[in-house]
């Protein structure tokens, strides 16, 4: 038995590969399937039609500042590229699939599904969104990335702001509690992007530090924006609950008016009137 530095107890046991997947969470082992089923495709397309992968599909689905911010407006890029890795260099995918395996299963089980889904795609997209401004800003527009590095680094950010006291064994021997050891990693990778890393043009520093700030954001601030956001959809439903209740007044003055008076006895804008109310409760009572 094994004592963690926030108290905690931990009981020793033999490892499962096959009971671990079983038990990850499900978005967490979809993620993970898919960025593993994704990197097979690639391996495969790489060695039987060479070509049309280098060609093709890979400039179609890896990030390209150039492609996002132009008349192709390749948005999809944003979260097609989370799913390559490179395939010169294997301890790519490796080590951010089983960082990803490691510390995200108990980031979805303390937030939920819903929310680890959107913390994931967010870190990401904030991550190739800095990418490309770095590309047009000191880079080269032109410059691919791929990996999912910098979501990787958000769920980590989030792991170290929710269990700010676990230990992580980093390199398997130098124990560190996680919110020391998340900011060490953070501060690699933010240095790495300012002195550069010449070596690697697929894997981006720049978006390996996005990624960590949108994670540390969002756990921080994510209950701040979604206050404001219902706040903001409390307003509109009471605008447009307050214009129905004058539609329906208005409506029912008009049809006092006809039964005292007649039909003949309406104007052409009532008329109007009349007929677009109709189509909007009609409209209403569908959705309902």
């Amino acid at each position: 038995m094994k004592e963690a530095w926030d108290g905690s107890e931990r009981v020793a046991s033999s490892f499962s590969v096959r009971k671990f997947l079983r038990e990850m969470p499900h978005v967490c082992r979809a993620i993970l399937f898919v960025t593993l089923g994704a990197f097979l495709v690639q391996l495969t397309l790489s060695y039987a039609a060479k070509a049309l992968y280098e060609g093709r599909v890979l400039p179609a689905l890896e990030l390209v500042p150039a492609d996002v911010f132009s008349s192709k407006f390749r948005l999809w890029q944003l979260v097609t590229y989370l799913f390559l890795h490179s395939l010169d260099n294997p301890l790519h995918i490796l080590f951010n699939m089983l960082i990803f395996a490691v510390f995200a299963p108990e980031v979805e089980r303390a937030m939920g599904a819903k929310r680890f889904t959107l913390l994931y795609f967010t870190c990401g997209i904030a991550a190739g969104l800095l990418q490309c401004a770095a590309g047009f800003a000191v880079l080269a527009p032109s410059q691919p990335t791929i990996g999912a590095s910098g979501a990787v680094l958000g769920v980590l950010a989030v792991y170290a702001s929710l269990f700010p006291k676990r230990v992580i064994y980093v390199f398997m021997v130098f124990p560190m509690k996680a919110k020391h050891c998340m900011f060490l990693l953070a501060g690699v990778e933010v240095f790495s992007a300012f002195v550069g890393n010449p070596g690697s043009s697929s894997i981006a520093c720049f978006a390996h530090a996005g990624g960590f700030l949108a994670g540390f954001v969002f756990i921080r601030y994510e209950w701040t924006v979604r206050g404001i956001l219902l706040r903001s959809i409390e307003r509109h439903y009471d605008r447009e609950f307050e214009s129905d209740r004058a539609v329906r007044e208005r409506v029912d003055e008009l049809l006092d008016k006809v039964a005292r008076e007649g039909a003949i006895s309406l104007t052409w804008r009532e008329r109007s009137f009349l007929k677009r109310a109709s189509k909007r409760f009609k409209r209403q009572r569908s959705k309902a």
